[in-house]
C-alpha cells in the first residue's frame, strides 16, 4: 500500500523485448511503468550522457582545430555512444545489448585517453599511442564478448581512468601557470572524480540492497519511487563526471597563454562557472 502515490503495479510484467537473458539485471523492476521499456528510469538516464554529448559536439564543431568528427570532437561521440548503448540495454535487458553498454565504456573513456597522451606529440608517437590503444582495447572486447568474461574489461576500464584522471592533473599542472586558476581547475576535477565516485556508491546500494530499495519503492508508490531508482542516478553522476573529465581535457589542450577570447563560451555546468572565473581572473590581468 502507497502512502504518498499511487500503487505500483503487480509484477512479473512480461514486455515486448521477451523475457531479459542478460547477465544482470538491476534492481529497478522489469517493465514496470511501460511493456515497451524494461527499466523505465534506468534509460531514461541515460539521456545524461547524450545530452552532455551533443553540447560538447556543438562547441567544438565551429572551432578551426575542431569539427564534428575532429579529434576534439571523438570523446563526446563517445559519450553519446554510451548513452545510446546503455539505453538500448536497459530498454532491453538482452545479452547482445548489454555487450553493447559494456563496450561503449571503452569507447568513450578510449578516445579520451588518446587525445590526451597524443596532445603535441610528433606523428610517430601519436601513432604508437594509438596501436598501443587499440591493440589493448580490441583484443579485450573480443575476449569479453567470447568468454563472457568481466573481471578483465573491468580491470582494463578502471586502469584507463587511472591514466586518464592522472594526466588531466599533469596537464594542468603543467599547462596553467596562475596558482589560483590551477587550484580552481584542480577542485573541478576533483568534483568531477567524486561524482562518478558518489554514483558508484548509489549504485552499489541499489546492487547489494535491491530488497530493502523496493520494499521503500512499493510503500512510497508513483511517481516517487521513480527518484530512489539508484542505478539511473548512477547515469546522471556519472555523466557529469566524464562531462568534467571531457571539458577539461578539451580546455586544457587548447589553451593558449594570454588568450584574451571568451573561451568558457559553449561549455555548460558544472564547467562554465568555473571558467568563466578562472578566465575572468586571467583577463583581468591582461587589462
Amino acid at each position: 500500500m502507497s502512502v504518498l502515490g499511487w500503487k505500483y503495479r503487480e509484477g512479473p510484467v512480461e514486455g515486448i523485448w521477451g523475457p531479459p537473458n542478460s547477465n544482470h539485471n538491476f534492481c529497478e523492476e522489469d517493465y514496470i511503468i511501460t511493456e515497451y521499456i524494461a527499466e523505465f528510469v534506468n534509460t531514461l538516464t541515460n539521456l545524461t550522457y547524450v545530452i552532455y554529448g551533443i553540447h560538447g559536439l556543438r562547441r567544438v564543431s565551429p572551432k578551426k582545430d575542431g569539427g564534428i568528427f575532429s579529434t576534439l570532437a571523438l570523446p563526446y561521440w563517445g559519450l553519446i555512444g554510451v548513452g545510446v548503448l546503455s539505453g538500448w540495454f536497459h530498454s532491453t535487458l538482452k545479452y547482445h545489448s548489454q555487450m553493447g553498454d559494456d563496450l561503449s565504456m571503452f569507447l568513450a573513456v578510449g578516445t579520451l585517453m588518446h587525445q590526451l597522451l597524443t596532445f603535441n606529440a610528433p606523428p610517430a608517437k601519436r601513432c604508437n599511442i594509438t596501436l598501443l590503444i587499440l591493440g589493448t582495447v580490441i583484443p579485450i572486447s573480443i575476449y569479453h564478448v567470447w568468454a563472457d568474461e568481466i573481471y578483465a574489461h573491468q580491470l582494463a576500464f578502471v586502469t584507463m581512468v587511472f591514466i586518464t584522471g592522472r594526466k588531466i592533473r599533469r596537464l594542468i599542472r603543467e599547462r596553467v601557470k596562475n596558482p589560483e586558476s590551477r587550484k580552481r581547475l584542480r577542485a573541478l576535477a576533483s568534483m568531477g572524480s567524486a561524482s562518478g565516485a558518489f554514483g558508484y556508491f548509489l549504485w552499489s546500494i541499489d546492487f547489494h540492497l535491491c530488497s530493502y530499495v523496493t520494499a521503500v519503492k512499493r510503500a512510497v508508490g508513483l511517481p516517487l519511487g521513480l527518484f530512489l531508482e539508484l542505478h539511473g542516478w548512477w547515469h546522471i553522476f556519472t555523466g557529469i563526471g566524464a562531462y568534467v573529465g571531457m571539458a577539461l581535457c578539451e580546455y586544457l589542450v587548447t589553451m593558449e597563454e594570454g588568450e584574451k577570447g571568451r573561451v568558457e563560451e559553449g561549455f555548460v555546468w558544472p564547467v562554465k562557472s568555473v571558467l568563466m572565473d578562472v578566465e575572468g581572473k586571467e583577463r583581468s590581468k591582461l587589462q
